[in-house]
């Protein structure tokens, strides 16, 4: 097979820097973008912070040539700053990839990190069509400081937009050749781990970590990042795989008894 240009947000560490060793010891070139120092497996490595679009933009002016793949793996949790969330998460994601439009080869792709966190994108299409239509980023961060998030609620919010974008992106199929798929993990054991526990607050996550038997680990992700980038995976465009676990199908189909979940049981206790 022909070695892939990958460019890689979020590689030093987690998800993203395993996802930096599998597609190195597949062969691909990995150039990777990231706050802090270079993971084992990049070629290549800029430092950028994704919650600024100039520094998105001095990275990328840095790079030369196309590229086969975009990663965007980097994200924040729900117990920092709201607008840091949604800089991060959603509109430098969304920054660094319109900006790498032109520069994708045909027959190329785009996988994002989203997460379960994102799955009530549906209640919420019509606020996140609004934000996506903001080409100015300064704009962007305006609606989002107006709506007054917490952390927590930005997240989730930032995931959902995350998947409603990528499913956007899936035009560049027929157009161009460019699939672009998202990938939505449950909890896993990554250095993040403690401040999403700490976000989601009463023990939940040790109780979804419990009933599916145990965390991910960022392997377990990346490989379904590499399936959906460079594997045979040609026909899927525009979806969101959940990788959890069967948490969701578990809440599903009742063989995960959500009454039993502390945030539940919390909720019964105060009414």
């Amino acid at each position: 097979m022909t070695a892939k240009r990958i460019l890689l947000t979020g590689a030093s560490s987690g998800i993203g820097a395993a996802c930096a060793g599998l597609f190195h010891a597949a062969g691909d070139e990995v150039t990777s973008l990231d706050i802090k120092d270079a993971p084992a497996g990049a070629a290549h490595h800029l430092h950028c912070d994704m919650s600024d679009p100039t520094s998105i933009d001095a990275a990328l002016a840095s790079i030369e040539g196309n590229f086969d793949v975009l990663l965007n793996v980097a994200g924040v949790p729900g117990t920092l700053d709201p607008l840091l969330i949604m800089r991060v998460n959603t509109l430098g994601l969304k920054h660094l990839t319109e900006s790498m439009l032109e520069r994708l080869n045909p027959g190329g792709a785009i996988v994002n990190i989203a997460s379960i966190a994102g799955f009530n994108w549906g209640r919420h299409l019509k606020d996140i069509s609004e934000l996506l239509a903001l080409d100015d980023f300064d704009a962007a961060l305006a609606w989002c400081e107006a709506r007054g998030m917490d952390g927590n609620a930005a997240y989730h919010f930032s995931k959902e937009c995350v998947v409603v974008y990528t499913m956007q992106l899936a035009a560049l199929g027929p157009q161009r050749g460019i699939r672009a798929n998202s990938v939505s993990p449950g909890p896993v054991a990554t250095p993040l781990l403690p401040a999403f526990k700490e976000q989601a607050g009463q023990g939940q996550l040790d109780w979804v970590i419990d009933s599916i038997g145990r965390a991910a680990e960022p392997l377990d992700i990346a490989n379904v990042v590499q399936y959906l980038a460079t594997g045979p995976s040609a026909y899927v465009n525009g979806r969101d795989l959940i990788v959890d676990g069967g948490f969701t199908a578990g809440l599903t189909m009742g063989w995960i008894d959500k009454n039993e979940s502390p945030l539940v049981k919390a909720r019964a206790a105060r009414s």
